[in-house]
Order: C-alpha cells, then sequence, then structure tokens
C-alpha cells in the first residue's frame, strides 16, 4: 500500500485550490494513515531496524518543538505534513521497498519526458513560462523537480542497472541540467563521481559512471565562461535567509520557535541582518536550508538528534546498499541549498533510503507481537490526527481560490464568504486573513478590518500587514495604534517603507 505512493506523489496534480502542491501532501499523509491502518488490522509487525531508536528520537523532538510556538496552527500544519512521511519508514518492508522501486522507475520516466516535452513547448515564447524557460514537470516548480530527481538518482540507477537499461539515466540527467538548479547541479557532480569510483573500468565508461567526466567539464565550462553570474542575487538571498535562520537559533536555541514557526517568526529576525538588495516580501516561511531550518524550528536538540540520525544512516547503509547510500549523499546535498524536507515528492525517500538499514524482520514474517502492536497503534493514531489537520487545509485552499475567483468578479459578499470559511477550516494562511482586511477597508468596515489583519499578523509577521494595520486603526480613528503599527512595519524593513515614515512623521506633527 506505501509503496503506491512513489507513483502517485510526483505525478499527481491539483486543478482546485491554489497551492497546486499541497495535493500532494495531503495525498501522501491520507495514503501513509491507510497503510498504516492496514497493517493494524492485519496484525503484522512493522519494519524496525538499526535506524528506528535515531529516526523516533527526531520525530518525538520536532514534536515536543511545538511547545515553544507562538502559533501552534502553524506548527501542526508542518508536523502534519512531515511527520506522518518520517514514519513511513515504518511501513516499509522488503516487498514494500521492492514495489517502490518498481512504481519510482516508471515515474522518472514520466517525469523527464514530461519535463522534456516541456521544454520543447516553450519554444521561443519563453515569457510565457513563469521561470524563464527552467523545466519543472509536474512538481510545479523547477527546484523541486531537480531535487526529486537529484534524491531518485541513485534508485533509478539501481533499477537500470538490473535490466541492462543504463542508457536511460540520461533521462534525468539532461532534466537536472534543464531545471537550471545550481545546487542540484553542483550535487549532482558528487553523485555521479560515486557511481564513477565504485566499479573497474568497464563501469566508468558505462552510463551513469561515464557522466562524471562530462559532467565536471560541463560545470567548469561555464564557470569560465562566466555563465555562473545570473544566480549570484539567487546566493545573497540564500545567505541572507541563513543568517537570518542562525540569528533565530542564537536567540531561542532549546526547542527553536516551534516546528514550522519560521514562518511566523522569520520576519522578526531578519532586519538585523545586513543586506545589499531590496526585499521583496518581509517575510519567509523557507531558509533554504533544511539543517538550519531544523535547528531553527526545533532547537540544537533538534538539530543534534537529526544529525546523529544521518551520521548513523551513513555508516550502516556505506555498507549494506550503496545505492541507498548514494541516495542519502544526494538527500543530504540538496539539504544545503534547498529544503526536501518541506517536500513530499522528496521526503518519501527519505523514510525509503532508512529502511535499507536492515531490518529484524519484515512485516510478512511474523504476526505482530504486543509490542509492535502498540507501536502501530500510536503510529496510525498520529497519522489520522495529522490526516484531519491535511484534509482541513486542502479544503481551505480550495475555499481560498474561490474566494478570489469570487472578488475577481466582483462578488464580495461570496468572497468573504469562502475566505471566512477558509480561515475557518486551516488558520495558517496569512494571506487569507489580509484578503479579508483589505476586503473590509474597501468596504469601510475598518474594525473588523483590524481584526483580520491581526489575525494575519499571527500568522506571518508581514510588514506590509502591519502597514495596512496602521491604515485601518488610523481610518478607526486610533491614531496611537496606528503609529505603532507603522513603526514596526518600518522596523521591519517594509517595501516602501520611506512612505511610511511620512506618514509616520506627519501624524506625530499633527495635533492631539
Amino acid at each position: 500500500m506505501a509503496a503506491i505512493l512513489f507513483l502517485l506523489i510526483p505525478l499527481v496534480l491539483n486543478p482546485f485550490g491554489l497551492d497546486p502542491y499541497l495535493i500532494k501532501t495531503t495525498l501522501a499523509v491520507a495514503v501513509t494513515s491507510t497503510a498504516a491502518v492496514k497493517i493494524l488490522l492485519q496484525r503484522k509487525r512493522t519494519h524496525t531496524g538499526k535506524l528506528t531508536g535515531p529516526l523516533s528520537v527526531f520525530v518525538f523532538i520536532t514534536i515536543l518543538s511545538v511547545a515553544a510556538s507562538a502559533n501552534v496552527s502553524v506548527s501542526l500544519l508542518k508536523l502534519s505534513a512531515t511527520t506522518p512521511l518520517f514514519l513511513l519508514y515504518f511501513l516499509l518492508d522488503s516487498s514494500a521497498r521492492n514495489k517502490a522501486l518498481k512504481f519510482l522507475a516508471f515515474t522518472v520516466i514520466a517525469v523527464c519526458v514530461i519535463g522534456i516535452a516541456q521544454k520543447i513547448s516553450f519554444g521561443a515564447a519563453v515569457s510565457s513560462n513563469p521561470f524563464s524557460g527552467r523545466i519543472y514537470s509536474t512538481l510545479g516548480n523547477p527546484n523541486f523537480l531537480s531535487s526529486f530527481l537529484l534524491i531518485s538518482f541513485p534508485f533509478f540507477a539501481a533499477w537500470t542497472d538490473k535490466r541492462n537499461l543504463g542508457y536511460l539515466t540520461i533521462l534525468p540527467y539532461i532534466c537536472i541540467l534543464l531545471t537550471q538548479t545550481a545546487g542540484s547541479i553542483l550535487s549532482l557532480l558528487v553523485i555521479l563521481g560515486l557511481f564513477f569510483v565504485r566499479g573497474g573500468k568497464k563501469k566508468r565508461l558505462s552510463l551513469p559512471g561515464i557522466l562524471f567526466p562530462i559532467h565536471l567539464i560541463i560545470i567548469l565550462c561555464v564557470l569560465i565562461a562566466g555563465g555562473s553570474s545570473s544566480k549570484t542575487m539567487s546566493a545573497k538571498k540564500r545567505f541572507f535567509k541563513w543568517r537570518a535562520g542562525l540569528q533565530i537559533v542564537k536567540t531561542r536555541p532549546l526547542l527553536g520557535t516551534g516546528w514550522g514557526g519560521v514562518k511566523t517568526n522569520f520576519a522578526l529576525y531578519q532586519n538585523s541582518i545586513k543586506r545589499d538588495f531590496n526585499l521583496k516580501s518581509t517575510s519567509e516561511s523557507k531558509i533554504h536550508n533544511d539543517y538550519i531550518q531544523i535547528m531553527a524550528e526545533s532547537g540544537i536538540t533538534g538539530f543534534i538528534s537529526f544529525g546523529a540520525l544521518l551520521l548513523s544512516a551513513l555508516v550502516i547503509l556505506r555498507k549494506k546498499n550503496f545505492y541507498a547510500f548514494a541516495a542519502l549523499t544526494a538527500f543530504m546535498l540538496d539539504s544545503v541549498t534547498n529544503f526536501p524536507v518541506e517536500l513530499p515528492s522528496s521526503l518519501i525517500f527519505f523514510a525509503l533510503i532508512l529502511s535499507f538499514d536492515g531490518a529484524k524482520h519484515t512485516a510478512k514474517m511474523l504476526p505482530a507481537t504486543k509490542k509492535s502492536t502498540l507501536l502501530q497503534i500510536a503510529i496510525t493514531l498520529i497519522c489520522l490526527f495529522f490526516l484531519l489537520i491535511s484534509v482541513r487545509d486542502f479544503a481551505s485552499d480550495i475555499s481560498r481560490k474561490q474566494g478570489y475567483d469570487s472578488y475577481a468578479a466582483g462578488d464580495l459578499k461570496k468572497a468573504e464568504r469562502a475566505w471566512l470559511r477558509a480561515h475557518l477550516l486551516s488558520p495558517t494562511s496569512g494571506k487569507t486573513a489580509y484578503a479579508l482586511g483589505m476586503l473590509y477597508i474597501n468596504d469601510k468596515r475598518y474594525n473588523e478590518a483590524v481584526r483580520m489583519f491581526r489575525e494575519s499578523i499571527k500568522i506571518r509577521n508581514y510588514g506590509e500587514v502591519y502597514n495596512n494595520l496602521g491604515n485601518a486603526l488610523y481610518l478607526s480613528n486610533r491614531p496611537e495604534e496606528a503609529l505603532a503599527a507603522w513603526q514596526k512595519a518600518v522596523t521591519l524593513g517594509c517595501p516602501g517603507r520611506k512612505n511610511i515614515q511620512k506618514n509616520i512623521n506627519l501624524l506625530k506633527k499633527t495635533p492631539n
């Protein structure tokens, strides 16, 4: 049952809501929950191995970190998207792993064919592509696609190797290049290097080993030609986010901001970091480095437990399974510049990788013991709880889209009802509360606008929201509160802060 994830998650698309990736998360949690229930009802043992302990400790700390969260709803939403996929490890016995690898092979081929066709269809009309000619296939974003292909590459190579179809590894290789994702392209050099040094001369001269020197030459040519200059701004923004994340760790070292708490807290720390570029927004939810993100959200405690898990896995897999070891290396490299822990299409591989740790038994061999049954019950209840949260968030996203569609059509009452329903179902989208606040300002319902802007701030401390909160407070004849809100917007480095400062100066000059 769990193996079907490796076919469905990368390929499924969402035409119903605003977030095209959300259906992948919801479906991943639904399938994992169903698989857990199935194993429980069939009274089979769960997969347990040498990494059971380190993984359990890490998951426990991420859940414990919610105690430090400023917004429990936001933390629970991220837990719902990640915890079941970490627990997927317990549901992957040897039979499920074999099925997963088969599904994965066909999925990689399908994703690559779609990506290459996508590139051909762009043609000269690159302007119609929101990512400037970079492919994204069914993953919705070039970075997400490159993460999926990079981490799955060793397992796909294992499948092709068994069937003497090594030439097929050229498909994911080409598609990673077409995503133009610098971090993945550099990381791929390391993975290809592992294949190159693994075997004798015959292995090195065949695919994928032969791609290592080719890839190295390509990278050197790009560097010599100065083709990396276009990535300079992207690198600057990542370093800026990393420094802001480390600032969070410095001030909240034990449990961080709570799992998912970067979304709520990032804006409060970013303006203390020097930068030589203007911010498009004063809030972020992804630091683009999972190690720093985990430290920021679960503290040094969570980071140490995650590091212990990775180190244990590296030592075990290096001896037991080369392909799983290479996939783990890819996951770890991708985590430096990307966020595979946040992506269900990438995170499912983490559980698959760890399941090669040498299980003490497989789920098919023996009936469940009392101890394993208690473990299954715990896993099932956790997954079902988080499934409820994921389904509500998915329904909220659909209502959110209905609200925007109604607003665009001029039906403000319908838009209001849809957005209120979305906020009630899942109060984790600052943009929904913000949209309601703007609607109320335009409708001159200033007190209601103030309430919704404050709801938005609880979710995500946007400087832009503080600015509009100040506007709503001023229009509702509360100048002192308006002044405090505008000053906060300026402090957070809000875009357009010069105009906000003018409002502050005029308000200070105005007699009470």
